[in-house]
Formats: structure tokens, sequence, C-alpha cells
């Protein structure tokens, strides 16, 4: 991967989280931190997405008369003008113009989790008359409620058809999906792992499978490398286990399945991204 996309999207992340932490401490209302929320998400996918393709929130209805819960984050086909229904702040969307839902979590633990599940089967019930599928669920969180093992288990024990297809936790950093999906060409079965920061070789590239810990001294829950603060992640209570995840290369991780997603369920041309995203820089630390 290019160090000039990998330093720009680690200040990304950065970036986005600092403008969450900041307004949830502001903001004391949950509704009103949720909302927040999801407007950073949605600014940064603006950025991202062609303007074919319109970003919203609301619900998605089918001509059956089926109703999906209330969503986060629509991506939709724009020139298809979608939100036939949206003449309030309410927007109500068509099920054929759908291209992908993204539900935004502040914290991530078992009841959102759970949530989540629930979204996707609400989803999954809306029948397009075009006789296409019901558009794919995504799920990005700024925050793990605990360790990530233990967030892996969480996720584990959805029912498989109700998992969402991607699951990006910026703080530490954590991808899970199908393995097909996370990496590409991989192996069947739902995959979790931690975007670990890699060490450096003496010329500053990535070694494969070599990722950094916190020093003995490092107790806290953040440590500094090249005056950068990563989030240290712990798969148990041992502090050997410890480990150093990299939030900007699991951000741009899931923007880069995001868009390839979209290119296959959509007309979109393959996402340039997708030739910056190689190799070590797709590496997984498994849970």
């Amino acid at each position: 991967m290019s160090k000039i996309v990998e330093q720009y999207w680690s200040a990304v992340a950065r970036r986005l989280q600092e403008e969450v932490d900041t307004f949830n401490k502001l903001i004391g209302h949950a509704g009103e931190q949720g909302r927040e929320n999801e407007l950073s998400l949605v600014r940064l996918m603006e950025n991202l997405l062609p303007t074919s393709v319109g970003v919203g929130s609301g619900m998605i209805i089918d001509s059956f008369g089926g109703v999906s819960k209330q969503t986060d984050i629509i991506i939709y086909s724009s020139a298809d003008q979608p939100s036939i229904l949206a003449q309030t702040t309410q927007a109500i969307y068509p099920v054929e113009n759908v291209l992908m839902t993204i539900e935004v979590k502040t914290t991530l633990d078992e009841d959102e989790i759970a949530d989540c599940a629930a979204k996707v089967k609400a989803q999954q019930s809306l029948r397009a008359a075009t006789g296409k599928s019901a558009p794919p669920m995504m799920v990005l969180a700024y925050n793990a409620a605990s360790m990530i093992s233990t967030v892996a288990a969480h996720l584990r024990s959805v029912d498989e058809g109700l998992r969402p297809e991607a699951v990006c936790i910026v703080n530490p950093g954590v991808l899970a999906g199908a393995g097909g999906l996370i990496e590409k060409g991989g192996a069947d079965g739902y995959l979790i792992g931690l975007a670990a920061l890699h060490s450096l070789d003496s010329s500053g590239e990535r070694i494969s499978g070599d990722w950094q810990r916190p020093q003995s001294d490092e107790k806290g829950k953040v440590a500094l490398r090249a005056g950068i603060p990563y989030p240290v992640g712990r798969t148990s209570l041992k502090n050997e286990t410890r480990i150093i995840g990299d939030p900007g290369r699991a951000l741009l991780i899931f923007c880069a399945i995001v868009l390839r997603r979209l290119s296959e369920i959509s007309d979109l041309p393959e996402p340039t991204l997708a030739h910056y995203m190689q190799g070590t820089a797709l590496e997984l630390f498994r849970l």
C-alpha cells in the first residue's frame, strides 16, 4: 500500500474518532450523539462515492407492504429518484433502488450486535419487484465495548444468516465478515481479526505477520509510535496478549470492502482504491 495513502487514512481515522469523541463529551443525549456519529460517516462516504450514488437515512419499503427498521445510512442509486416519499425529513426508499445499508454504532456491545441482527432480518424480508436480492448491510462502530476476543465471541454467537456482511470497529481496528469479502479470494466462513500495527523492517516496510505489541512499561490503552497514538487491544486479561491496533488501516479496508461490494452489485466500476490495498496491507491478526 502506498505510504501516502496509509498516512492519509491514519489521519482520517484519528480525525473521525476525535470528532466523535469530542461531540459525545459535549452532548449527553444518546440520540443526538448517535445522529452526529452517523453524519460523520456520511460525510466520509459522500467523498468516496461517485455522484451517481446518493447517501441518506430512513426506512426501506417494498411493493408488497414490507418495511425495514429505521436505517442509519442508505446508499442508493440517485439517478432513479429513490426518495419518492421524501416530502419530510423522514425519507422512505424503494428497495429496488437501494444498493447497501450501513448501521453506525458509537460502542459495539452484545445488545447492539443483537440490534444489528434484527435489522438484517428485517431487511432480508424485503422483496424487490425486479427479483434482485435484498441489499447487504454493513456495520461501522467507533469503539468496542470490551476485549476484542469478547466482541469476536458475540459476533460469532449471532445466527450465520443474520450476521452483517462486514463489520468495522475503528477503535481498536477490528474487522469481521465473510472470508471472501474481508480477504479477496479468501476461504469461506466468517473471518474476524484485528488490523494490527505491523512491525517494520530497516527500510520501513511492513513485515508480514509480525505485529507490534506494547512495551512492558506501556500500561495504558494507547501506545505511541513515531509520535502517533494507537489503541491497544486485548485478547485476554494477561499483559502478554495485548496488541496494538491500526485504526486507519481498518477503516481503509472497510471502505475498500464497501466500494468493492457496490461495484459487484451495481454498474459502478472497480474502485481505484483496490489497487492500493494489496498484500500485507490486508493482513489481519486472527481472533
